[in-house]
């Protein structure tokens, strides 16, 4: 009989399986969560995030032995969040190096595996990979190329000593990564001349990456292409930054159908009154009454509670058999701004109307206001905090937008890295909310 000291520890791999699929499962509920318009950031901290945090710590302490058995082979599931899982623990190891095989299963199947890897590597704190990431690029084909300049740009890497190396035009999904990574070179090489170029660029995925750098990097070219341009990110930086007059050409816009909800929910972050005005008879409107209260109520400090908003009935056997045929159109989680998307419900126009009669005397033209309240420097830094968390990737961009892309909280990363990512807001000057056009970043 061995001695006790010399007995190795009996693996439990029914419980190690309950991690890795816990972690593919919670992994999924956690993105999703991210652009949710009901939660916010500390119940995300406290629940989906906290517990698959766990899950994939307890991953990483199972050693090689897990690897082998259970993270390896996941590398090639069709699940992305499986694949993510696995990737984040292998990568975390710190008995083994599991770079090779990670990385071999990339150039394999890039466009099965990519997904999850390259999500991996965004969320991995690790300055050695990313390095060895950025140097290993050249070699890659273009998919991975664009891939890996998502990962650095998400990291806000500067990745000029391989900028110039890329063919650009070999891949549109390369191109439109090459022009956001130049928000993180030096100034002195931000590539100027080629953002021009790209702004009138056939292929959409192009000139919109050259439109959302050159607005972040204070263009004068790039906001004249955006006070004609219906891109999320050019509504959304005519609403918070633009001139006086370019707020009332935005508003005009929503005689146009086509791009009324984009609109709406554009001027909702704007904190004018004359946004605010403007959504309050749409409130009548039974399809697009929901966002009009929300972009109303984010202005105005209206409660989205009861007698306001009534939530609607659960009944599934309301919907139609078409309706229950046609799924639901995926959430696009690569986009940088998230689209129009609030809680459903039931809006009272006239009870709204009734409680707007009695609080527009305490609204003044040429304020801001945010959920009723002048918007302050310290306002901006606590709804980071508090918003919905729908809501926070546009607030994230006013702040890249108002500081030349220095001040970029990702609304992806792990919460505790947008914390620290919007601390340094806490300093900025009274000022700095104020600016507008090409001059919001002192140009």
């Amino acid at each position: 009989m061995k001695p006790l000291s010399s007995r190795r520890p009996t693996v439990r791999w029914e419980l190690l399986e309950r991690h890795l699929e816990e972690a593919e499962f919670l992994w999924t509920q956690w993105e999703h969560a991210l652009w949710s318009p009901a939660l916010t950031l500390a119940s995300v901290t406290q629940s989906d995030e906290g517990r698959l945090r766990a899950h994939l710590d307890a991953l990483v302490l199972g050693s090689s032995a897990v690897a082998t058995r259970l993270l390896l082979p996941s590398l090639a599931s069709e699940e992305p969040s499986r694949v993510a899982a696995a990737t984040w623990a292998l990568l975390s190891a710190e008995d083994a190096d599991f770079r090779e095989p990670v990385f071999q299963r990339l150039e394999e199947a890039p466009e099965d595996a990519g997904p999850g890897i390259f999500r991996a590597l965004e969320l991995l704190d690790r300055a050695d990979l990313h390095a060895l990431l950025l140097k290993k690029l050249p070699t890659l084909p273009p998919v991975i190329q664009a891939g890996l300049l998502r990962v650095a740009r998400f990291r806000h890497l500067d990745s000029s000593a391989v900028l110039e190396k890329l063919d650009w035009a070999a891949d549109p999904a390369l191109h439109a990564e090459a022009l956001r990574a130049l928000l993180f070179l030096p100034r002195t090489q931000a590539g100027d001349a080629r953002l021009s170029r790209a702004l009138s660029h056939a292929e959409p995925a192009v000139s919109t990456a050259a439109l959302e750098t050159g607005l972040l990097l204070g263009s004068r070219e790039a906001w004249e292409r955006a006070r004609s341009s219906t891109s999320r990110a050019a509504l959304l930086t005519l609403a918070v930054a633009g001139e006086s007059k370019d707020l009332a050409d935005l508003i005009a816009r929503m005689k146009d159908k086509a791009t009324l909800a984009e609109v709406i929910w554009a001027v909702g972050f704007s904190g004018r009154l004359s946004a605010a005005e403007a959504v309050l008879p749409l409130l009548r409107d039974e399809a697009l009454g929901p966002l009009a209260a929300d972009a109303f109520a984010a202005i105005t400090g209206l409660p989205l509670a009861p007698p306001f908003l009534v939530e609607a009935p659960d009944d599934e056997e309301e919907a139609s058999e078409e309706e229950e045929a046609e799924p639901a159109e995926p959430e696009d989680l690569q986009a940088w701004l998230p689209g129009p998307q609030v809680l459903p419900g039931d809006v009272d126009a006239q009870a709204v109307e009734t409680w707007w009669s009695k609080q527009r005397g305490a609204f003044m033209e040429g304020t801001r206001y945010l959920r009723g309240v002048p918007l302050t420097v310290d306002g901006m830094t606590r709804a980071l905090e508090t918003e919905p968390l729908r809501r926070r990737p546009s607030l994230a961009w006013e702040s890249a937008l108002r500081s030349g892309g220095a001040l970029l909280v990702e609304p992806r990363q792990w919460t505790q890295v947008q914390r620290e990512q919007a601390r340094p807001l806490r300093s900025q000057r009274p000022e700095w909310l104020t600016r507008a056009g090409t001059r919001l970043q002192g140009r």
